[in-house]
């Protein structure tokens, strides 16, 4: 199937998943920043010279939400791609 082929609706249709797409990618940035400045705050509130296994893993956490959307995201891409061209 074509882009060219369809009809308004399913074109409007093809703009909401690629917009809900590029939300999803964007929530997933969101809490992966939310965990690392939530390892950052707790690091600096405990005031130690060392970094304690509760901040090595939200910022685990916070790049494996990273890695994770991007992931995501490339597929949901790829897929709609595959279909409308």
């Amino acid at each position: 199937m074509n882009r060219a082929d369809l009809i308004l609706r399913d074109k409007l249709a093809l703009d909401r998943t690629v917009l809900a797409n590029q939300r999803t990618l964007l929530s997933y940035i969101k809490t992966g920043i939310f965990f690392m400045s939530t390892a950052i705050g707790t690091f600096y509130l405990q005031k130690n010279e060392h970094i304690g296994f509760l901040e090595w893993s939200l910022i685990s956490v916070g790049v494996i939400c990273f890695v994770l959307g991007i992931v995501i995201y490339w597929r949901m891409r790829n897929r709609i791609n595959k279909l409308y061209e």
